[in-house]
């Protein structure tokens, strides 16, 4: 539950100049980042990029070579344990007790927690049913596939009702139908004012989650934002595909009449270049007023084209170096 004293948009994580080296390896490099309250903040990147040791480092489990890290404005070297309350990680592998039943697990880590006992039962009950495991608290953990102990590691954090969450990969594993119920999931805990931090490869699925995105490549952060600014930032506009019912070629003229001049068919189907959403939303209605019937209204400059764009230059700019 949202606290009544929280300030939604207020400042609860930030590093300065962060970076972590392992021997001659600059795992991560001069990271600049903050997360407030409300926001889910995506971080995506190739493997080997530095999101997990980044993460490590927000979450207090590895201190950092240089930089400093600011959880609701406390130093996690003067008060560890104060910091570490407010925060609930979810790497993307963990262990469980298999031997107890999914009931038992969460009360186990609530304890832990030291979460009064009163509210145990009831926050138990809240995160099963939020992660759809509610069915099988009976069950043992030893029996759950790799999805279900993603979405029981949700429930672990939920039933900790931590204000700053650190996920990493919690997509892993899931079906689709699960995927689906995290990206509400998300939106919940967004709307509760907790505050995200979530990486994932699945980029086309964090443009859905996240209110905002860093893309991370070689140990920096080479741009953040909202999607929307990143999209812009990328693109000069934003690039559709229209596919309809019928001759694409014999409408394409149409197309350009409606104020597309760039318009091309390609595979079947129409490609057009607007400077907004406006101006797709009103082409639509023009090939709708002429008996046009689209079948998909599909965006291209989407994040995972915007992100490979990004490393794309970058890599070619480092190794001009």
């Amino acid at each position: 539950m949202q606290n009544p004293t929280q300030r939604p948009g207020e400042k609860v994580l930030e590093c300065m100049g962060l970076g972590k080296n392992f021997g001659a390896l600059a795992a991560v490099r001069n990271v600049d980042l903050t997360l407030s309250r409300g926001q889910i903040l995506g971080l995506v990147g190739p493997n080997g990029a530095g999101k997990t040791t980044l993460m490590r480092m927000l979450a207090t489990l590895l201190s950092p070579t240089q930089g400093e890290v600011r959880i609701g404005g406390q130093d996690p070297r003067r008060d560890l344990q104060a910091v570490r309350r407010r925060i609930g990680y979810l790497p993307d592998f963990f262990n469980l007790h298999r031997d107890l039943k999914l009931r038992e697990c969460l009360t186990f880590y609530a304890h832990a927690y030291s979460i009064a006992a009163g509210e145990i039962p009831g926050r138990v009950r809240q995160s099963l049913a939020a992660t759809g495991l509610l069915e099988k608290e009976d069950d043992y953990v030893r029996h759950l596939s790799r999805g279900m102990v993603q979405r029981l590691g949700m429930a672990m954090l939920m039933t900790r009702d931590a204000e700053i969450l650190i996920l990493d990969e919690p997509a892993s594993g899931l079906d689709p139908n699960s995927r689906v119920n995290l990206r509400l999931l998300l939106k919940e805990l967004g709307d509760q004012g907790k505050a995200v931090l979530i990486s994932s490869h699945i980029l086309n699925e964090l443009e859905e989650a996240c209110t905002h995105v860093a893309i991370m490549d070689r140990g920096r952060i080479l741009m953040s934002g909202t999607v929307g600014e990143i999209r812009g930032r990328v693109f000069a506009g934003l690039r559709y595909r229209i596919r309809v019912l019928g001759d694409a070629e014999a409408v394409l003229p149409l197309l350009l009449a409606a104020g597309a001049p760039g318009a091309t068919v390609k595979d079947g189907a129409l490609v057009v270049d607007v400077s907004g959403e406006e101006d797709i939303a009103r082409i639509n209605t023009q090939l709708a007023a002429q008996g046009i019937r689209v079948a998909e209204l599909r965006l291209l400059s989407n994040l995972e084209d915007a992100f490979m764009k990004i490393t794309t230059t970058t890599e070619v700019l480092h190794d001009a170096r």
